[in-house]
């Protein structure tokens, strides 16, 4: 009798049912966040029991309540799809019949920003789409309700300061039920203390995977931030099999933690925005060019000391060939290295490594393929060729001032300019070279796929005409870097002393691998282009 009387006194009622309930975002690693940004609290939720709510509080560190949101499932346990209008999803940018938290409606409308706690027995998990103040202007939810569903516009952002995330569960008559937490507890609420403030985060391409791996691994080791939890606006189950895309609001998110350009923030200003990038893969429809890098570009800051380039520095996070002069199977891995400071001379171009091949190697690529046949030089400013051979220069460029264009969706640009050509030049002999790298990558199966136009890098191939009719000995060829408008660029002046020896003959043993990747260039059939949404 005792025990019920205290259970009533404090509102607790033992679950009836077994009901468990964890948070796995914001996950440990990914506690800090710009000011004013959204962000999601997501977790497990399982009840075999009765219907029950999930309910998720913030807190100030005064202790001030400053947002309570909760869902409002239906007599089956879950978020109803009557309630949740999902026509602000672009039908192609939503898959596998997932229903969005952002869409909810009910109680009290979509404006309603305290309703945004979506339950989903089917997937066993709940997701509360909590506001911050960046798409405040823009998606019309930024309110509260009051219990007769009078909006009122919420009076504070999540702007500079350390929170407190409270999550608990109600039954239908809004008294707290216990549950089993992560750990195996059971508890009546769990908590996570976030900050908003600075961040300094790891960007770069996701897909290979490994260069994802290493977005994040250097994050770690050196004390940056990365974003592997969802950015609101950006959902799907952990298999992938269903989720939805809100660019309208992602986008800003995944913006701000960039660069912060909104009216309103203490600390998180563009002067104090701090970023670091890995360069490789950079596909010209990526988030990492359009959405991250361009918000670097938009504000001035390409060559910010405190906007950090990175590259692997032989061009490849693995290179695989067979050794020419041994027959040997080789492989380097890349190491990640800073690019040069801007008080170093011509700072935009640095070279990678240079390839050299009695076989065709085809213009601005590279070939992943470990077959090969080939000689590798990693000292690229000073390289040797046989007269008859091809010779690939391969490198990076920095990015350069340039302005953007809208593509059409917040937050997210074209960038119009960066240094696209390269004249090499010595003794009245002229070579010119225009464009972007295509990686060739190979599949697990073996088939192989192009990543075409990746930015900011680049394939100088001297053809077997051209070594030919080099003079034998050593040139020191001047180069200098020209943009897309063909106006020469300050700071990518470089020095590449090619020397050149009489023909040699080779066996023409990679002949076929040769002629299946100039295939695959030639057509679209097999092209899968892999890229970070």
């Amino acid at each position: 009798m005792l025990i019920l009387l205290l259970a009533g006194a404090f509102c607790i009622v033992p679950a009836g049912a077994d009901v468990s309930l964890d948070i796995l975002q914001p996950s440990a690693h990914e506690t800090v966040f710009a000011e004013m940004r959204d962000f999601y609290v997501y977790g497990t939720f399982v009840n075999t029991g009765e219907p029950a709510d999930v309910r998720v509080r913030v807190y100030d560190s005064a202790g001030g309540l400053i947002r309570t949101l909760q869902s409002h499932v239906d007599s089956t346990g879950e978020t109803s799809a009557s309630s949740v209008d999902m026509s602000m999803i672009p039908e192609k940018q939503q898959w596998g019949g997932i229903l969005a938290a952002e869409g909810i409606t009910e109680p009290y409308g979509h404006a309603n920003g305290a309703n945004k706690v979506l339950v989903s027995k089917k997937w066993g998990y709940y997701l509360a789409y909590v506001q911050g103040g960046v798409t405040s202007a823009d998606s019309g939810m930024y309110f509260d309700a009051d219990e007769n569903g009078e909006l009122t516009p919420y009076s504070r952002d999540l702007t500079a300061g350390v929170y407190r995330i409270v999550v608990d569960v109600l039954d239908a008559d809004g008294n707290m039920i216990r549950f089993i937490d992560g750990g195996g507890n059971r508890v009546d609420s769990i908590e996570r203390t976030v900050s908003f403030g600075l961040t300094h985060a790891s960007l770069g391409m996701f897909r290979p995977g490994e260069n994802r791996d290493n977005v994040v691994s250097y994050a770690r080791q050196n004390g940056l931030r990365s974003y592997i939890d969802w950015f609101p606006g950006y959902f799907q189950i952990p298999d992938g099999s269903a989720g939805y895309q809100i660019p309208a609001l992602w986008q800003p998110n995944n913006g701000i933690e960039v660069v912060n350009r909104l009216g309103g923030t203490i600390l998180d200003t563009p002067v104090s925005a701090e970023n670091t990038l890995i360069m490789y893969n950079i596909g010209s429809s990526s988030t990492t060019l359009q959405v991250e890098l361009a918000q670097i570009l938009l504000a001035g800051l390409e060559d910010s000391d405190k906007t950090t380039y990175t590259y692997y520095d032989t061009g490849e996070l693995s290179y695989t060939w067979v050794d020419r002069a041994t027959g040997e199977v080789k492989t380097c891995s890349g190491v990640l290295t800073k690019y040069p400071d801007t008080s170093a001379n011509d700072f935009r171009v640095i070279y990678t490594r240079a390839d050299r091949s009695s076989e065709p190697i085809p213009e601005n690529t590279v070939s992943l393929l470990p077959n090969l046949t080939k000689t590798i030089d990693v000292t690229p400013y000073d390289v040797t060729v046989s007269r008859g051979e091809y010779l690939a220069l391969y490198g990076l460029t920095r990015p350069i001032q340039t302005d953007l264009s809208d593509a059409g969706t917040p937050y997210r640009y074209t960038v119009d300019d960066q240094i696209m050509r390269f004249i090499y030049t010595a003794g009245g002999v002229e070579y010119t070279f225009d464009g972007l790298l295509t990686r060739v990558f190979v599949n697990p199966d073996g088939s192989l796929y192009p990543a075409a136009q990746t930015n900011y890098e680049f394939g100088h191939v001297f053809t077997a005409e051209q070594t030919a009719e080099m003079p034998v000995g050593t040139t020191v060829y001047t180069v200098r870097g020209y943009d897309a408008a063909g106006r020469y660029v300050e700071d990518t002046n470089a020095n590449i002393t090619i020397t050149v020896l009489p023909a040699a003959a080779f066996p023409q043993d990679t002949a076929l691998l040769i002629s299946i990747l100039l295939a695959v260039l030639a057509t679209s059939a097999v092209i899968v282009v892999i890229r970070k949404i």
